[in-house]
């Protein structure tokens, strides 16, 4: 189950988004919600979630704005985004692409169109957390194959060892 934290000034908005889609038919569990950009950056920060699901006009700080920062913070640059608007920007949206946003959906929102964006979006959370998987494994098996045959180097042991959580 991945996590999701919407963020809306519109409380309405926030509670028909958590009402109208079956959460966890998707692949996803609303673990918050935030009323404008600065608490939504503030809770991302503590919470690390795989989805953050916003507005982009909102006060405070708006929807591009937390993306932007979020973008920029090494520990939770992995945060997705999906962007719910009632504006349709053009400026908006080609901000909102270069930002890596996965989809930029129009209000009224369609919930057909937002289920079939969240499956495809826990698809690919699934693929990359395979293939992250995968690689962990393979980087486990050529730093014990270098530690057997004495060719490791000490500070590759080193970042191996750390990334297993290991402290010298």
């Amino acid at each position: 189950m991945y996590s999701v934290i919407l963020v809306d000034d519109e409380v309405f908005s926030r509670i028909g988004l958590r009402n109208l889609i079956d959460w966890e038919a998707c692949g996803f569990s609303v673990t918050g919600e935030a009323d404008n950009g600065e608490d939504a950056l503030a809770l991302v920060r503590r919470d690390k979630p795989d989805l953050v699901i916003t507005d982009i006009r909102m006060p405070v700080m708006d929807g591009l704005e937390l993306i932007r920062r979020v973008r920029e913070d090494e520990s939770v640059s992995d945060t997705e985004f999906i962007i719910i608007s009632g504006y349709d920007d053009f400026a908006y949206a080609q901000k909102a692409v270069r930002y890596g946003v996965v989809d930029f959906i129009l209000k009224p929102v369609d919930d057909g169109e937002l289920e079939r964006v969240l499956k495809e979006l826990a698809n690919k959370l699934d693929r990359d957390r395979l293939e992250r998987e995968r690689q962990t494994l393979l980087l486990n098996e050529q730093m014990v194959s270098a530690l057997i045959r004495g060719d490791a180097q000490e500070t590759e042991i080193g970042k191996w060892a750390e990334s297993q959580g290991y402290r010298p």
